[in-house]
């Protein structure tokens, strides 16, 4: 039988000798890859179909909380793409891009951010235990306000700096904080961080193609 839809979740070294034997079937098929670093004319070249879409998911996908960036190339049909939608939706939100290298800053943003989100719960699960809470405290604390901020972030209008601004007022602990910060440079060390991730996202399109 010949396939109308075929999901591409292997690791990106295993793709070629995946798709060689069933090539025959799926030429016709749309392709949609959730895999890393495998570019859509790899995808076209394995498989013969020029109808291919890229996703780029993040593990709170697992709780349908996820975002998964898309890219789809020109002979995907519209209807495909709401196919594709369809089947991601149970794992959260859907970005298009335009362009297939834009999925690198997907990556270094949503595809790895989840960690550095946990990342930046470490350190203040550590400073949680230097005040004299216990680690469950500082892990129910930190986990609770980054949720309940990503929360009212997404269901406010207004931009990111403002909601900041809103819980820091002059001279007060949240000031202290934000001050303390910026003299350490971590909103620098941060664009330096993702930027990183991005850089190594296009290497390992290169090396994977």
């Amino acid at each position: 039988h010949v396939a109308a839809a075929i999901v591409w979740a292997v690791k990106p070294q295993l793709f070629g000798a995946a798709a060689e034997p069933i090539q025959a079937w799926v030429g016709g098929a749309l392709h949609l890859s959730v895999m890393a670093g495998i570019r859509s004319e790899s995808i076209v070249a394995a498989t013969g179909s020029e109808r291919v879409v890229r996703a780029m998911p993040n593990t709170p996908a697992l709780i349908g909380q996820g975002i998964a960036g898309l890219y789809a190339r020109p002979a995907v049909s519209g209807d495909e793409r709401a196919t594709v939608e369809r089947l991601l939706r149970p794992t959260g939100q859907t970005l298009w891009v335009e362009r297939e290298d834009d999925l690198d800053a997907v990556t270094a943003l949503s595809g790895s951010g989840p960690a550095y989100f946990f990342f930046f719960v470490e350190a203040m699960m550590a400073a949680a235990i230097d005040m004299g809470l216990t680690a469950e405290q500082g892990r129910r604390l930190a986990l609770a306000t980054c949720a309940g901020a990503a929360g009212l972030g997404l269901a406010s209008d207004e931009s990111p700096t403002t909601l900041r601004e809103r819980v820091t007022s002059k001279g007060g602990t949240t000031h202290a904080a934000i001050t303390s910060m910026q003299g350490d440079a971590v909103d620098a060390a941060i664009r330096r961080a993702v930027l990183a991730a991005q850089r190594r996202a296009a290497e390992l399109g290169r090396e994977f193609g």
